[in-house]
């Protein structure tokens, strides 16, 4: 690949620099691209998470109370008096109380910690294992069932495998049909084909962008004779 890069940036002798590190950034950037995507957790499906939650929740657990349980000791009533009975005292008869304007908002930060402890009251460690498991699995931790190794590419389910694997046509409009640039751009084509981790739109728009790259060199490319002098029309966006 690198060879490639090296053929292409020795064609234009005033910006061989530039342009190989143009190229070699690029090529960095679509490898960061495909590792973020790889590290990237799955996503779990909904669909599947409620399935198997349903499937749990359905198993019983014996809580029958044991036979040998000494009872209760009984307490003696309480008697509670009326303490709104009494004669008031009167002592704040004439205070003057300020209210609460409305409009002060609070901080956000206090309004946070607030649904996080209303959460954290709600919320109940599992009870036994099958709990823990349907806990696991609504926070992505565990796989669902059955195991799919698509899980969590909801969006490419409707794309066809050929869209990833055939990507030759999209040079046809406007690279060369030989020549180093065409070299190089199978080399990339080849690359992307490969890559699992990036889906057809991302693949579509790197082709998109070493497309717009050499159409600013075109007339660079005229000149070394890369490309044949053919005034063309712009060819439409790959990603439509």
């Amino acid at each position: 690949m690198l060879q490639a890069v090296e053929d292409v940036s020795n064609m234009l002798s005033k910006e061989n620099e530039a342009l190989k590190n143009s190229l070699i950034a690029k090529l960095e950037d679509v490898a960061d691209e495909s590792e973020r995507a790889r590290l990237e957790p799955f996503k779990p499906n909904k669909q599947k998470t409620e399935d198997l939650n349903s499937l749990l929740n359905t198993l019983k657990v014996d809580g029958k109370k044991p036979k040998n349980k000494s009872p209760a000791p009984k307490l003696a009533p309480v008697k509670i008096e009326d303490m709104y009975g009494a004669q008031p005292s009167g002592i704040f008869s004439k205070a003057h109380f300020i209210e609460e304007s409305s409009a002060v908002s609070g901080l956000a930060t206090w309004d946070m910690l607030y649904e996080k402890e209303l959460e954290l009251a709600v919320t109940h460690p599992p009870a036994n294992g099958f709990h823990q498991m349907i806990q696991w699995t609504k926070q992505g931790k565990v796989w669902q069932f059955p195991i799919d190794n698509e899980q969590g590419l909801d969006e490419e389910a409707q794309v066809g495998f050929h869209e990833h694997v055939f990507l030759e046509p999209h040079l046809k409009p406007w690279c060369p049909r030989r020549g180093p640039v065409r070299h190089f751009m199978e080399l990339v084509v080849v690359g992307l084909s490969k890559n699992p981790y990036l889906t057809v739109e991302q693949k579509k728009e790197h082709i998109n962008w070493f497309r717009d790259f050499f159409e600013a060199k075109r007339s660079i490319l005229i000149d070394t004779g890369a490309i044949p002098d053919i005034t063309t029309k712009s060819s439409p966006s790959l990603s439509t």
